[in-house]
């Protein structure tokens, strides 16, 4: 969801952005992106600080591209061996780049990518409310379920002989309330677990007890349970880790304490109908900590085995946000 503020702040630069902005092959449909990497500390105020809560620092970029529909990244996956990142933006186009580290495996660049617009599927348009992606999970074969907000709904991307956003997708049947949400609140959270699972987590969507809206897929009926909200702080992004476990974004913004962004770990075991889950906080992100309007959360193993955690934010297209990709290493717990 995009606050006022944000909306605000994206009016009013979208017009110097079209000025500034130097495309290279620009078409409505597809586009060959340069994209520029710059490297950016955890905290700009302290160029020594390399850990957040249970999270280590492995390399952060600003993403800069050289056509004016970049941005707005809402869903985020990262390839299993780290070195291509497919993402979705909430104009109806997705991204794929790819990343670069140094010999120590953080991450330190983006290089020349593509960008196309998705297809819609049949009987569907794809303009206006109907390009709002939100949060994308692969499916485990290649293919890609992408949610959708304003137009709430789920479509299912499966993998053609080329690639799977260049297929006309299959829509997937939703929960029967999910029409409920708010308009710009919907699913931002969803993650295909490892039995299989869709898992989907609304983002403003709230029960009468103020727990967040959830449902699970188990291929053949949605079943409801709730997610936990803590203070102002909202579900984006969902990505489940090496081990099976769960590991959510959450975003909070208010003109007194600006943007803020927080990751949770929600066990495996915890996710089944009817149970209100609660996400164990794995750490905070306040300015001065690098932190953006953070909505894409993907996970990988390491070369050495370690959970690796990214996260990217949506910049609204404006002048005045970012488009930032940062790389965690998850830490164990630390022994009581």
């Amino acid at each position: 969801m995009k606050s006022r503020v944000f909306r605000f702040l994206a009016a009013a630069c979208l017009a110097a952005l079209a000025v500034a902005a130097t495309p290279s092959r620009l078409s409505a449909d597809s586009a060959d992106i340069n994209v520029t990497g710059t490297p950016l500390p955890l905290n700009s105020s302290d160029v020594h600080q390399v850990r957040a809560g249970r999270l280590l620092y492995r390399g952060g970029i600003e993403l800069r591209a050289d056509n004016i529909r970049f941005g707005g990244l809402s869903g985020l996956d990262i390839s299993n061996d780290g070195a291509t990142m497919t993402a979705m933006s909430d104009n109806g186009r997705w991204v794929r780049l790819p990343l670069t580290y140094n010999a120590q495996g953080d991450l330190n660049g983006a290089g020349r990518g593509v960008m196309k617009t998705i297809k819609p599927a049949e009987g569907y348009p794809l303009k206006g409310n109907w390009r709002d992606a939100e949060s994308i999970a692969p499916d485990g074969s290649g293919g890609y379920f992408v949610a959708f907000e304003r137009q709430h709904r789920l479509w299912h991307y499966r993998t053609p002989p080329s690639d799977p956003f260049d297929a006309v997708p299959v829509p997937l049947k939703a929960p029967d309330d999910i029409a409920r949400q708010p308009s710009n609140g919907g699913i931002e959270a969803m993650a295909r677990l490892c039995d299989r699972r869709l898992l989907i987590i609304s983002e403003m969507a709230t029960s009468e007890d103020g727990v967040a809206k959830a449902w699970v897929f188990d291929g053949k009926q949605w079943k409801t349970l709730g997610y936990t909200l803590k203070g102002s702080f909202h579900p984006t992004g969902a990505a489940v880790l090496p081990d099976c476990n769960l590991a959510v974004l959450e975003r909070s913004f208010s003109l007194a304490e600006g943007v803020r962004a927080r990751v949770t770990y929600v066990p495996a075991k915890a996710i089944r109908p009817g149970a209100t889950l609660r996400g164990e906080e794995l750490a905070e992100f306040v300015p001065p900590v690098t932190v953006d309007n953070m909505e894409g959360i993907a996970a990988r193993k390491g070369d050495k085995g370690e959970p690796l955690i990214y996260l990217v934010s949506d910049d609204n297209f404006s002048g005045f946000q970012r488009t930032i990709l940062m790389m965690f290493a998850l830490l164990p717990p630390e022994k009581k």
